[in-house]
């Protein structure tokens, strides 16, 4: 599964690249929306993570250009945000498609979110 990462927060792109990694993810990472759009019109893409407040694209831009196109219109996307507007009101967002979290999230929740929008909640039941 194919993940595209989107932070400007080297630190912060580090830390979620490794964790994911470390979850079997295969992970793209761009440093900005210009370099997410980059990587979206040469990979496929699952599942996509990115910061709101970036230089040169920010992140409603980038959502904005995911789903322009076809292959994008229904990929899950997670904003990650450091502030906790999320830019309210500026951008409609599909409940079943759209997700907002905090950079203060604990890592091991946002992975059990990666999981369950990939996977769906069967992920790690017994059956």
């Amino acid at each position: 599964m194919d993940i595209l990462l989107v932070d400007d927060n080297e630190d912060y792109l580090g830390l979620v690249q490794e964790a994911l990694c470390q979850n079997g993810y295969t992970v793209h990472t761009a440093h900005d929306g210009v370099e997410g759009c980059e990587i979206l019109a040469k990979h496929d893409i699952d599942l996509i993570i990115s910061d709101i407040r970036m230089p040169r694209l920010d992140g409603l831009k980038l959502h904005s250009y995911a789903r322009e196109m076809e292959r994008f219109r229904k990929t899950k996307f997670i904003f990650i945000s450091g502030f906790t507007d999320f830019y309210a009101g500026q951008i409609a967002l599909n409940p079943k498609l759209d997700f907002t979290l905090t950079k203060t999230t604990p890592i091991r929740d946002l992975l059990r979110m990666v999981d369950e929008l990939i996977f769906g909640r069967l992920e790690g039941a017994w059956l």
